[in-house]
């Protein structure tokens, strides 16, 4: 028994198996590690670009209000407030939101979806039917 159990045999068994096998181990755990660090790096886009995406929602929605408190209500009370009138509003609104928006919004914004000022029109869009529809639905006041 004693014979098996020498420096050289140890030395041996330890150099053929124990060294692959922490080859292996480290392969495999370096692995599970870059995946959970591209889990993580997609974690953090996805809540980043949702967090501009909010910021840019919010640019829109206060743009949009702002535009008609400020410009189509007083063309409304005036009685002028026609095609061309509608579409200047929803310019005067479009540039707002993007001034409110940043250059770093903007840029996520342009990332992700390409084509940021059919983004900014569509959102636009709803964020004037959503007025148009909350308006509607609101009992007269006195």
């Amino acid at each position: 028994m004693d014979q098996f159990v020498t420096p050289e045999t140890i030395s041996a068994t330890f150099s053929v198996l124990i060294i692959p096998i922490i080859g292996f181990i480290s392969k495999f755990i370096i692995m599970f590690l870059k995946s959970k660090v591209s889990e993580l790096e997609q974690k953090i886009k996805n809540d980043t670009l949702n967090k501009y995406i909010s910021i840019a929602e919010d640019a829109i929605e206060t743009a949009v209000v702002s535009v008609n408190q400020t410009f189509v209500d007083n063309i409304k009370k005036q009685g002028t407030f026609d095609k061309e009138t509608a579409g200047k509003s929803f310019d005067l609104a479009k540039q707002k939101a993007i001034s409110i928006m940043g250059t770093s919004v903007k840029n996520a914004l342009t990332d992700a979806y390409n084509d940021l000022d059919a983004w900014i029109d569509s959102k636009i869009e709803v964020c004037v039917r959503q007025n148009k529809v909350s308006v509607q639905s609101k009992p007269f006041e006195v």
